[in-house]
This record gives structure tokens, sequence and C-alpha cells, in this order.
């Protein structure tokens, strides 16, 4: 009777197993979730730069930059909002697509100069931005930096 009892008992513990694998998580995994902890930008006029932190803009942001480039960001108002991030030539760019973004976001979407990269912070600057000599009177993002929650 023994015997007979070990496979049955086998087969109830693997169906839970598998059961309880199958369960999809619908919260965000919080080690996968980063936030803008610096994001400074710069208006240009002429020769004359007036540098702004504007971190606070960001409050209410999550970031996920999961595999396959996939990059989520949740709003302040809960809705998502998707794109594309990619680290490449050889780790000293970051790049962040996105279609349509909303006007915030559209602020970082673009590629941008790695100053640091690990498991908990990534710290990006603008290599375009240069007011040395220009007129063009626009605001641009100058540094963003990231750290993982």
């Amino acid at each position: 009777m023994q015997k007979s009892l070990l496979p049955a008992l086998l087969f109830v513990v693997l169906a839970l197993v598998a059961v309880r694998c199958g369960k999809d998580n619908p919260q965000p995994d919080s080690s996968d979730v980063w936030v803008v902890t610096k994001y400074v930008d710069a208006f240009a006029s002429g020769t004359q730069v007036d540098l702004d932190d504007d971190t606070k803009r960001f409050a209410g942001y999550a970031f996920e930059f999961q595999n396959g480039d996939l990059l989520v960001v949740r709003q302040p108002n809960g809705t998502l909002k998707e794109g594309k991030w990619r680290l490449h030539t050889n780790d000293t760019q970051f790049s962040i697509g996105m279609e349509n973004p909303p006007a915030l976001l559209e602020e970082i979407v673009g590629t941008w100069n790695v100053e640091l990269h690990s498991a908990t912070s990534i710290k990006l600057t603008n290599p375009n931005f240069n007011p040395g000599g220009t007129v063009d009177f626009s605001k641009q993002a100058l540094r963003i930096e990231f750290t993982k929650q």
C-alpha cells in the first residue's frame, strides 16, 4: 500500500509546484524598478547657460529596463508607456527611444553618453550639449541619473 501512495503524493506535490510557478505576478519586481534621482537641464541663450535641477518633475515615474531592450515607464497616473533602450558602443552610449512620448519623456529620448553604468546606478550626459557660442534659445536635457530601487 505504501508503494501506491508514493506516486500519488509525488503527483500532487508536482501539480502544486506547477500551479504555483504558473501564476503571474501583476506587480513589478522592485529589483527591476529604477527611478530618476537627478535630472538637470539647461537653457542656452547666446553664450549664457542656466542650469536647472528638474529632478522633481520625475516624481512618481518608475522605469523598467527589461530584457530585449524593452523600456516600460509607469507614469504617476498609473498609465504605462513603452519604448526601447540600448547600451551600445562598448557601453559608452545609452539610447532611449519611444514613439509619441509625453512631453516630459520626450526630453530623455535620444542617445546619451554613459558616465556610469552599474547594477544599481546609471548616470548619463547629453553628448550634443554645446552652449559655447550657440544662439538656439532652447532648453536641453543635460544630465539624467537613474537609481535601482
